[in-house]
């Protein structure tokens, strides 16, 4: 009897417990629910939580996949800032690239930075991943725009760099619009021999083999920071590309030799320094550096029978063909554009040799004679005609 009476009294307790245990789970249920309080997290203590962060972009936002314990790695520096500024920071979409979305980032402790997002990469380990990352970080140069940081995880790889705060090549030459400033012949040598330092810089310290150096010059990859200081950005990037999406979006791979031969080499570089410097004389806009939507003109073959059929007086941007004195620096630059555009890059001269050369072309003095003279017959098809013959001679 005595056992009974035991047995009956837990097995109430045990009822009465298990009731309890229930109303208070649902109970807790319920609100999470409601959003009365937060659901608990739950992780291992060596295992990353990957989640959404967002970024305010004007009116919309971008979201990064972020893990909450990794931070941005820096090179060769003490931290300037850590990843939680950088997803408080509000940002400006910049432009779709080969290897995603560019976004300028205003930190409120005061610098701006590009955010390059990537894709289409080959996979690779992290480690991998930041080996190629501090020999690209290595490549230190005056005229090449450094890489700060980046960031890797499973879901996000992101390149951070310094904001060029004068905008880019394509559109200094493009953008017609009413509050551009000049852009004068020496601004345009000056540009052509920082470009011209900046490759031979990465031609001779060039680490990744069967990897072109630059491999995506264009206009657009040429940026001026606040000083007008010429950078040139984007390099390195071809080791991390696939192939198929490099053949279909670099510059190189739009080279003659990929065309018959489905081959580069540091020659072709040579091809798209060639290719800027004729549309830095010419100001049209190059198929190579033309944005979705624009219509470009293949300048290597344009320029070409332009020599050939003595266009003489259609060759030069109207900008800078009234500087009567800047005429012998242009028609230089013109010869030296045309050795680089070769078709077979074996006649083609290496990037020290071309450098050399356009360190050679004076800048003159321009008087405000020059300034505009663009019905000066000095610039008609009768006057350069013996000059640029001579261009087609030496070819």
């Amino acid at each position: 009897m005595n056992i009974s009476f035991i047995i009956n009294v837990v097995l109430l307790l045990a009822i009465i417990l298990i009731l309890l245990l229930y109303y208070n789970t649902s109970t807790k249920l319920n609100k999470i629910a409601k959003g009365q309080i937060p659901a608990a997290i739950e992780k291992e203590d060596d295992v990353e939580i990957s989640v959404d962060k967002k970024i305010e972009i004007g009116e919309g936002t971008m979201i990064m996949t972020v893990e909450e314990r990794k931070e941005l790695i820096f090179f060769n520096d003490k931290p300037k800032f850590q990843m939680g500024e950088l997803l408080r920071a509000s940002a400006e979409a910049l432009g779709h690239g080969i290897l995603g979305n560019s976004y300028k980032a205003m930190l409120n402790s005061g610098p701006t930075i590009v955010v390059k997002r990537l894709r289409d990469l080959k996979p690779f380990t992290k480690e991998e991943f930041a080996k190629i990352l501090n020999v690209i970080a290595d490549m230190k140069h005056p005229n090449l725009l450094p890489l700060l940081a980046y960031y890797h995880s499973r879901d996000e790889k992101l390149m951070l760099y310094s904001y060029a705060a004068n905008g880019n090549l394509f559109t200094r030459l493009h953008d017609r619009g009413g509050n551009r400033a000049p852009f004068s012949w020496n601004s345009r040598l000056s540009v052509a021999r920082g470009v011209a330092r900046a490759l031979v810089y990465l031609h001779l310290n060039h680490k990744f083999q069967n990897i072109v150096p630059h491999g995506n010059l264009r206009s657009s990859n040429v940026l001026f920071d606040e000083n007008d200081a010429v950078l040139v950005s984007d390099f390195g990037l071809a080791s991390l590309i696939a192939q198929p999406i490099a053949a279909q979006h670099m510059v190189v791979y739009k080279s003659p030799e990929y065309g018959y031969a489905r081959k580069v080499t540091m020659q072709s570089d040579v091809w798209s320094y060639g290719s800027v410097l004729i549309e830095l004389l010419t100001g049209k806009v190059s198929i190579n550096s033309a944005p979705p939507g624009t219509n470009g003109v293949d300048l290597c073959s344009w320029v070409h029978r332009a020599v050939r059929e003595e266009w003489t007086a259609e060759i030069f941007d109207k900008e800078i063909s009234g500087q009567k004195r800047a005429l012998p620096g242009m028609l230089r630059l013109l010869q030296i554009a045309m050795r680089c555009i070769e078709r077979f890059p074996e006649k083609r001269p290496e990037m020290r040799e071309v450098m050399r050369e356009v360190e050679k072309i004076q800048a003159p003095v321009i008087s405000e004679d020059d300034d505009d003279v663009s019905g000066d017959r000095s610039l008609t098809d009768d006057s350069l005609s013996t000059s640029t013959s001579m261009i087609g001679d030496e070819r």
